[in-house]
Parts: structure tokens; C-alpha cells; sequence
């Protein structure tokens, strides 16, 4: 008789952790808060990960790959403006799920990443580098190496998105950041493109 599978009660740990973690952040994943919220013994989620580091590593990794799906559907949209969308895709996903995204982007880096998130971080920024070029050879986005203004893109997405979680874009002294992201993006693209001659 073979050993029962342990696929979907990982699944479900794993589920529990994400909710605890966008709902109070990294120090309500404890792994007793996460045998209790996933319908197991407390002991079950020390069978799939070591420790909350390990746990917290798997929640990383799945942030990744979920922004990563999240900036490649809204890309593969028909019809022109593919990097305009995917930028605004990462905005909003980082807004919206933003104890996950500053678990990977926050103040603490992860002190020894895995190969796979190291792996799913390089996909992340070779796909905006991708997207950087196709902007470049359709004239939408100015000249400059493909790798460095994907960087320079990236760090604006970031700061636009940590600006928005902090609750620093808002008015009277910057523009309200629920009804302007998408806006400054928009301005941000635009600033970006090449000048006419």
C-alpha cells in the first residue's frame, strides 16, 4: 500500500499561510496559526517545512510565479499597448496583495533566496526585458539597452507600488493613488517614448 499523498495537504498549508499573511502580515504566520487555519494538527506543517522561514520561502516563490502570471496574462492581451498593461498589471497585483509583495520586495531581503526563486525572479525580469524591447522596436519606448530599462522600469513600478501601500500617494500633497495609478504609469510610458524629430 503506498503512502498517502501529501500534495494536497501541503496545498492547503500553504493556503492558510497566504491568507494569515495577507491578512496580518509575516508575524501572523506562525505554523500552529497555520495547522490551526488549515484544519490539521499542529504538527502537520512542520512535516512540509522546516520552520516559518521555510514556510514564509514557499509563500515567496508563489508570489513570483502569481505576479509573474498576472504580468504575462495582462501582456498577451491582443492589440497594441502590451507593456502599458503588464506595468499596470504589477502595479496592481503588488497593491492588492501587498503583505505578499513586500515579503519579497520589502526591507528585509531574504538572506539565502532558493534556486527557485532566484530562478522565478530572473523569469520575472526577462519577460519585462522582453517586453522592453518590443516597445523599443515599435517606437513606443525610447532607446537605451533592453536589460538596464527594464531595470530603470522596474524600480519605478516598485516605487509607485510601495509609495501606494505605504499610503504616501495622497492628496492634498501628491495625486490620490487609488484613482491615479494607472494615470501615472500612463505618464510615465509616455515620459519614456522617443521624441520626435
Amino acid at each position: 500500500m503506498s503512502p498517502p499523498d501529501g500534495g494536497p495537504t501541503r496545498a492547503a498549508v500553504v493556503a492558510a499561510a497566504s491568507a494569515l499573511l495577507e491578512s496580518g502580515g509575516p508575524d501572523a504566520v506562525t505554523l500552529r496559526a497555520v495547522g490551526a487555519a488549515a484544519g490539521v494538527s499542529r504538527s502537520t506543517p512542520y512535516r512540509h517545512f522546516q520552520d516559518k522561514a521555510d514556510l514564509l520561502a514557499a509563500l515567496a516563490l508563489q508570489t513570483l510565479n502569481d505576479l509573474g502570471a498576472a504580468i504575462s496574462e495582462a501582456s498577451s492581451r491582443g492589440g497594441d499597448g502590451a507593456l502599458p498593461r503588464a506595468c499596470f498589471a504589477y502595479v496592481r497585483y503588488a497593491v492588492e496583495h501587498s503583505h505578499h509583495y513586500m515579503l519579497v520586495f520589502g526591507d528585509t531581503p531574504m538572506a539565502e533566496p532558493s534556486a527557485a526563486i532566484e530562478e522565478a525572479a530572473d523569469a520575472g525580469m526577462g519577460a519585462l526585458g522582453v517586453l522592453v524591447e518590443r516597445a523599443q522596436a515599435d517606437g513606443e519606448l525610447g532607446d537605451g539597452p533592453p536589460r538596464e530599462m527594464a531595470t530603470m522600469l522596474w524600480a519605478l513600478l516598485h516605487g509607485l507600488a510601495q509609495l501606494q501601500i505605504t499610503g504616501h500617494l495622497r492628496e492634498p500633497r501628491t495625486v490620490q493613488g487609488d484613482d491615479g495609478l494607472r494615470q501615472l504609469v500612463t505618464l510615465a510610458l509616455t515620459a519614456l517614448r522617443p521624441t520626435q524629430p
